[in-house]
């Protein structure tokens, strides 16, 4: 169950992970988003943060030498694959096994594109939670394109050229801007 100060502990934990990040990285794009949660999925990540003292997860944004981008489909919408950290995993073991296991696709970690804060937001007007992403980009080990195969729970797992993104996109940011294109 949710205690008072896990809320202010999770807070202090991710802003010392920003720093770290941007200490080893320099300048980080942060994107924070809210999540309207119900009481259950914020238990359940105030309780996973306070008995594991892990939180948070990592995606990586692949792309094959054509530049097209490698997106998986859970439910309604396509995302970049992307998981949950596991305790004792870091986030880019975190991002390379999200891959393997949503795609089937091994793939080489290039750098850290951004971080995305998803702020749980519950019903209960209790402190809102943060639960950072970390998003890489990424292209398959080998250097070609392999067939991707949908692991358990993927709908469905398929390369896109940036201007054939599909509508229902989990994020609206993975569509190139004016100066993607340039």
């Amino acid at each position: 169950m949710y205690r008072t100060g896990a809320a202010d502990r999770l807070r202090r934990h991710v802003q010392a992970l920003l720093s770290d990040l941007a200490a080893e990285h320099g300048e980080l794009d942060v994107v924070r988003r809210g999540w309207d949660c119900d009481a259950a999925s914020y238990d359940a990540l105030a309780e996973t943060f306070q008995a594991f003292d892990v939180v948070g997860g990592a995606t990586a944004r692949v792309r094959d030498t054509d530049g097209r981008l490698l997106l998986v489909r859970h439910g309604e919408d396509w995302a970049d694959p992307g998981d949950a950290r596991r305790p004792g995993e870091n986030y880019r073991e975190c991002a390379q096994r999200a891959v393997a296991e949503a795609a089937g696709v091994e793939v080489r970690l290039d750098a850290l594109s951004e971080v995305q804060i998803h702020v749980a937001r519950d019903p209960f007007d209790r402190p809102p939670l943060p639960d950072p992403a970390l998003v890489f980009e990424a292209s398959p080990r080998r250097g070609d394109t392999p067939e991707p195969t949908p692991g358990d729970g993927v709908a469905e797992v398929a390369w896109f050229a940036t201007d054939e993104l599909p509508d229902e996109l989990l994020y609206e940011d993975l569509r190139p801007t004016a100066a993607d294109v340039q």
